[in-house]
């Protein structure tokens, strides 16, 4: 079952964004601009979902191993594609409802830094996951949500 709703979500994320590139061609830089919000906020959403299996038996919740080693390979997958999400700076387009900070794009290496880093605690935590089981979920959460809160203090708006 989960097995298929991952499968679900990644064909229709990738449906999404491909006819996002498909797009884009004829949009305005306007349209352009919201269509990017768009799919970054589809991806943060999906990594939230995600990391919540893992955090949820990292504070005590029954261990599954394979929900837990599922969210984890997700967040590989999502957090390489988060540089790629912020190429266009969708700053200066009027009336978009963001929580990016317009920080990312003056410092874009650094935050595509904290992206690195995250994909390669959420590859530590598979590890941890891989070698210790349950007992390593706590070591494996701690891998991968420092790495989201050091992006989210320094270039996400509250």
């Amino acid at each position: 079952m989960i097995k298929r709703i991952a499968l679900t979500g990644a064909v229709l994320l990738g449906s999404l964004l491909s006819l996002n590139v498909m797009a884009a061609a004829e949009q305005t830089p306007e349209e352009k601009a919201a269509a990017d919000v768009a799919n970054r906020q589809a991806v943060f959403k999906l990594l939230s979902v995600a990391n919540g299996a893992l955090g949820g038996m990292a504070r005590g919740a029954p261990y599954d191993a394979a929900a837990a080693k599922l969210g984890v390979e997700r967040v590989i997958m999502l957090a390489g594609m988060i540089p790629q999400l912020f190429n266009n700076d969708t700053t200066k387009v009027a009336g978009l409802t963001t929580r990016a900070s317009d920080t990312i794009w003056a410092n874009k290496a650094d935050f595509d830094k904290l992206a690195a880093d995250l994909d390669a605690g959420a590859k530590a935590a598979l590890e941890i996951l891989n070698s210790k089981g349950e007992a390593g979920v706590r070591d494996a959460f701690g891998q991968i949500g420092p790495k989201c809160g050091a992006c989210h203090d320094r270039f996400r708006l509250n």
